[in-house]
């Protein structure tokens, strides 16, 4: 068994700084972006490739880029990315609607209150526009399809009918 000497036994408090660098790591990390959401970073399209489990295409236009994930299921999401790396549009197509929790990101809560405002059903088409959020979507099992962008971010000379 072992046993401790009380009298060689020191205890230390963590220096300041080593408290502050630890605090400094947490808030960095939490603050990260899980997702490439709506209004997000560029940066974590990969998370996003890896969550829906799919491949990834990048194709780049005037102005933004379009970074096309198509799942295994079939449904090919498309995220649509200013040249200063910043999510604007987000759609998608497919047999199955995706997760729009992480898509929308900071904007899901209006697309639940759009849903609510709705209330003719679940699947039906739905489209709420604000000063901060467009959102159109429609289908029904096996063809659903839909986006979503913020207008404010849409960059200057790119059409809102090329968020599709």
């Amino acid at each position: 068994m072992f046993a401790m000497n009380p009298m060689t036994t020191t205890i230390r408090k963590p220096s300041s700084r080593a408290w502050l660098s630890t605090l400094a790591l947490v808030t960095v990390v939490s603050s990260m972006p899980a997702l490439a959401a709506l209004g997000g970073d560029v940066s974590s399209v990969q998370n996003d490739r890896t969550r829906f489990k799919a491949s990834l295409r990048l194709s780049p236009a005037a102005h933004y880029s379009v970074h096309e994930l198509k799942a295994a299921t079939g449904t090919v999401i498309r995220e649509y990315v200013t040249d200063d790396g910043r999510v604007f549009g987000v759609t998608w197509q497919g047999p199955w609607r995706p997760d729009l929790r992480p898509l929308l990101g900071p904007y899901f809560a209006d697309f639940q209150q759009a849903a609510k405002a709705k209330r003719t059903g679940r699947n039906g088409p739905l489209s709420s526009r604000s000063s901060h959020l467009v959102l159109e979507m429609s289908g029904h099992p096996r063809a659903f399809r839909g986006r979503a962008y913020v207008p404010d971010l849409v960059p200057a000379g790119v059409s809102e009918d090329e968020i599709q």
